[in-house]
């Protein structure tokens, strides 16, 4: 008898993660074993459930999940992790043979491509989308380019959200003046703003 799929399903729309369940539960191979809506949630569940998959939305509530993928891979190595995404790879400089995941699903496919991809991961394949190929489509939201920005440009970002200067960034970070302008000036150039008090409302 062919051993039955655990999955763990991550998204912060319970309305969005219900109807995916739903689609699911017809199928015997797979049982939905909890759903999920925080990136705290997911190791406890983890080792709760024992899921052999696990289909991950890269924004949870503004927050990005994509930071857990290291952490996760290797103090679960056997877990397979799916990427369920309004966002291109593109959009989260990604690249979909990215061998921290297994899959990747863009939500609005289908119900026949999401069970494509559970179904080639569980037998041990990686699966991406097939309409990732096909699309040059970029996300401009601000979340998407949020994820274009490197973890010291997030950092100096998260400094200017609380108010302090560029001098008080660089003694802060140990860095110059001038380099903590010039991040800031690339900042502002990747959020798409047009002054610091639109990149505090980007940034948000």
């Amino acid at each position: 008898m062919k051993q039955t799929i655990r999955l763990l399903l991550v998204d912060d729309h319970p309305f969005f993660s219900e109807g995916l369940a739903n689609a699911i539960r017809p199928y015997n191979e797979f049982s939905v074993e909890a759903i999920l809506q925080t990136i705290d949630e997911i190791v406890p569940a983890i080792k709760k459930f024992e899921p052999h998959i696990l289909v991950l939305d890269i924004n949870l509530t503004g927050h990005s999940s994509l930071a857990l993928l290291p952490g996760l891979k290797k103090e679960f190595p056997l877990l397979k992790i799916m990427l369920l995404s309004m966002y291109m790879p593109a959009d989260i400089r990604m690249q979909p043979e990215d061998e921290l995941i297994d899959g990747y699903v863009v939500k609005n496919s289908g119900t026949d491509v999401l069970l494509k991809a559970l179904e080639e991961i569980s037998n041990g394949n990686r699966y991406f989308d097939p309409i990732i190929k096909k699309s040059n489509h970029h996300s401009n939201d601000n979340f998407s380019r949020k994820l274009k920005l490197s973890s010291r440009e997030l950092e100096i970002l998260e400094l200017l959200r609380v108010g302090l200067s560029n001098k008080e960034i660089a003694q802060k970070l140990f860095l110059s003046e001038l380099t903590v302008k010039t991040h800031r000036k690339n900042i502002m150039a990747k959020m798409d703003a047009r002054n610091i008090t639109d990149l505090l409302l980007k940034g948000s």
